[in-house]
């Protein structure tokens, strides 16, 4: 405990202003872009929605420079061979997808639809006279239809076609294909959400749902404890679940972010092409190292064990409460006003509570990581985060036989178990 309260101190002491400003640039950017995907989206849907995901790819970014930003005083896992914009752009390829995932299961993915659609509906309706039918592409609505399905396979071939020749490209096209990644990402989790919550409306709709309600009001006037109980009951679980999961969530980013990896040969890197060559060995080890790496991100959880992971949650909830006492304290001292006041304040409020809440996040999160790094039987380990070779560099190693690359792991093996071995001596 108390080397772990030595390390979220340096973190804060020497990188808090740096965390903040990191904060305040995403925030910054992701607002412009919305912005401007709203007004775009106004005259064409399908022009708003090519620049909507890089609203939230602005806040993922700050995520991962802040993250790196602390990683030198993280005492287990830097590393001297970390920095530069190499790993930048590796860090922020692998963390897109569990980023996403985060930020879509949060309801953030939604709050900034609903923003975009309510900047873009009326500059569409005014240029359509306000005839609903003269809309045409235009007005930021979106469903699942043919739009977002097409972008999402265009966006998915690109990104694999630039996976494919990542060897023969200049290094600046990385910048594309990190855009094409947010974009096919970004169209997977809208359209999964927007299903969802078709499959959710037409269940709610069912009959069976209605006598549940009725039967559930039964109870609530004639059995008023069980009733009292079910709903202490569904509290709790909410409590439980919001204290325990949002924190392995963001443990998960981190993860990722900082590259984990397992300490001796994953199964994941046993895996041989065999007789598949091409594109389709590309594309497969691809996402076998995507899957590594967070896989190796999601055992953080519970390698560190129940007392680290408890303590870490503990810590977790007390930012939280910490974080809404400041913002209503911050309300009361300004005291009641006119609603129109508030459209304006209130953001700043929230925004300035938040600039110094989330370096202490982040300062949380990292130390909890780094303690369960560096425990001896964690069986984890870092590296330059993110991925070390696109799909395009494995596929010119594509036509080496399998017993050459069984002796590559082989020697991967020895090296490591040498490394172990002199750990041990130490």
């Amino acid at each position: 405990m108390p080397q772990a309260l030595r390390t979220f101190g340096r973190v804060l002491a020497r990188h808090g202003v740096a965390l903040m400003a990191w904060y305040l640039g995403g925030e910054a950017l992701h607002r412009v872009l919305i912005e401007l995907a709203g007004v775009v989206g106004g005259h064409t849907t399908l022009g708003g929605l090519l620049l909507l995901p890089l609203a939230v790819a602005a806040r993922l970014v700050s995520y991962v420079a802040m993250y790196l930003t602390v990683r030198p005083s993280l005492p287990h896992s830097r590393r001297e061979d970390a920095g530069g914009i190499r790993e930048f752009g590796s860090a922020t390829l692998a963390a897109i997808l569990p980023f996403f995932a985060f930020y879509t299961a949060w309801g953030l993915l939604d709050v900034d639809q609903i923003e975009f659609f309510r900047i873009a509906s009326p500059i569409a309706l005014a240029e359509s006279g306000y005839e609903f039918d003269q809309l045409g592409d235009r007005g930021g609505l979106i469903g699942v239809g043919v739009l977002p399905v097409t972008v999402l396979v265009i966006a998915l071939i690109a990104r694999l076609v630039f996976a494919r020749l990542a060897g023969r490209l200049p290094r600046w096209t990385v910048v594309i294909a990190a855009y094409t990644e947010v974009l096919w990402t970004f169209m997977l989790f809208t359209l999964v959400a927007r299903w969802w919550n078709g499959v959710l409306e037409w269940f709610a709709g069912r009959e069976v749902v209605g006598w549940l309600e009725g039967f559930g009001g039964w109870f609530t006037v004639y059995i008023t404890p069980v009733a009292a109980v079910w709903e202490a009951v569904t509290w709790l679980v909410g409590i439980l679940v919001a204290a325990l999961l949002v924190p392995a969530a963001w443990l998960t980013v981190a993860g990722v972010i900082f590259g984990t990896t397992f300490d001796s040969t994953p199964p994941f890197a046993r895996w041989g092409g065999g007789a598949v060559r091409g594109a389709a060995v590309g594309l497969a080890r691809t996402v076998v190292m995507r899957l590594e790496g967070l896989w190796a991100a999601v055992t953080v959880i519970w390698r560190g064990g129940p007392l680290l992971y408890g303590a870490f949650t503990l810590a977790y909830a007390a930012w939280s409460l910490a974080e809404q006492w400041a913002t209503r304290g911050v309300l009361s001292a300004i005291g009641g006003h006119e609603p129109w006041f508030w459209v304006g304040v209130f953001p700043v409020v929230s925004l300035a509570v938040a600039t110094v809440a989330e370096p202490l996040r982040v300062a949380i999160v990292a130390t909890a990581y780094d303690q369960v790094i560096g425990r001896p039987h964690a069986g984890l380990d870092t590296r330059p985060s993110g991925i070390d070779a696109e799909a395009g560099d494995l596929s010119g190693r594509a036509d080496v036989e399998v017993e050459g690359a069984d002796g590559i792991i082989g020697e991967q093996e020895d090296q490591l178990d040498a490394v172990r071995r002199r750990r041990r001596d130490a």
